[in-house]
């Protein structure tokens, strides 16, 4: 289990501080897929360096399993971060290395003799699916296969957790999937705990359990997936949610369809994992004579089913009638926001 207790960090000096996290309590639990999510300049990288330690906090307490990681030595350190693995943005691979030997870095670092690296990288190069790529150079890779290297390197001396500092930024939306997809089975299959530091809200949405949002270093709120997804409280919150679909906030798609369909009812509806494969709006436009149009729709994965926002437009009924349809999505347990 990780522990951070009121961790806060402080750059510059006394006249000009910048507190980059600033009192931050999480708990992460064993074994889960827990996101971190927040604009640039919020504090998440900071945040996650500060959990192996190659950021030191400028307050508070990191425990992992226990131990309070600042009161390590540092040849404790040094033990404890072999079984942190860390993937990064850019790869950070070494261009005159191998597939293979970038694989087996770490595992030089820790003094493994050289048969036992060859057996560990051939079985992680088969994990990642980078099987007859042993031998190629990064400059030979695309970004995704780099990206399974990082990750097989971080893997390589069997960590206990798995941080992951905006590890699918870098990648078009087809990869991304394809990456999220292997730490969720590693994740599964191995049981590693991962820490997924993103400002992509479809990351956390498809592949954690649990998240924390940040702005301008502290947690401003923090939940299931699905209790933010659909009960978001603080701005920022509703902000990546409501950008989960084309980058728009509500109040900018609201004016685009209005300007679309300015007679009638304009609804978005919000869907949650446990009613996403019922024909709920069918079922409520049996209810009524009006004709109902879908005019926006994205329904995406996650770990607890399928997460989706709808946008009908209603429109010659009355408002007796209006009322009818919505309460039957209600009754459905879907969410009904008039625009």
């Amino acid at each position: 289990m990780i522990e951070l207790k009121d961790l806060k960090k402080v750059f510059g000096s006394k006249e000009e501080q910048i507190h980059a996290v600033n009192g931050v309590t999480l708990t992460i639990h064993d074994g889960e897929i827990f996101g971190i999510i927040g604009y640039s300049g919020a504090g998440k990288s900071t945040l996650v360096r500060m959990i192996n330690q190659l950021e030191r906090q400028s307050a508070g307490d990191v425990i992992i399993d226990g131990r309070v990681m600042q009161d390590l030595n540092k040849k404790e350190l040094n033990s404890e971060r072999q079984s942190i693995g860390m993937i990064f943005q850019h790869f950070n691979l070494l261009w005159s290395r191998t597939v293979r030997q970038n694989i087996e870095l770490p595992l030089e670092f820790a003094g493994v003799p050289k048969e036992e690296r060859s057996r560990r990288s051939t079985q992680l190069i088969h994990m990642v699916g980078l099987d007859g790529r042993e031998n190629a150079y990064p400059s030979e890779l695309s970004g995704g296969q780099k990206q399974r290297v990082g990750i097989a390197r971080a893997l390589a001396n069997n960590p206990k957790i798995l941080l992951s500092d905006e590890a699918t930024s870098a990648l078009d939306p087809d990869t991304t999937e394809q990456i999220l997809d292997l730490l969720k089975k590693i994740n599964q299959d191995l049981g590693i705990t991962i820490v997924m530091i993103t400002h992509q809200m479809e990351v956390v949405q498809r592949i954690c359990s649990r998240m924390a949002v940040m702005s301008d270093g502290v947690i401003v709120e923090e939940g299931t997936v699905k209790q933010l997804f659909e009960h978001p409280r603080h701005e920022v919150t509703k902000r990546f949610v409501q950008n989960v679909d084309d980058h728009a906030t509500i109040e900018e798609m609201a004016e685009r369809l209005k300007l679309r369909y300015p007679d009638g009812q304009l609804l978005r509806l919000t869907f949650t994992g446990n009613n996403t494969d019922d024909a709920l709006i069918a079922s409520a436009i049996r209810k009524v004579s009006f004709p109902v149009s879908i005019v926006e729709s994205n329904i995406t994965d996650s770990v607890d089913g399928a997460y989706g926002m709808t946008y009908l437009h209603l429109y010659h009924g009355s408002d007796e009638e209006y009322n009818v349809f919505v309460q039957s999505l209600v009754d459905d347990n879907v969410i009904v926001e008039v625009l």
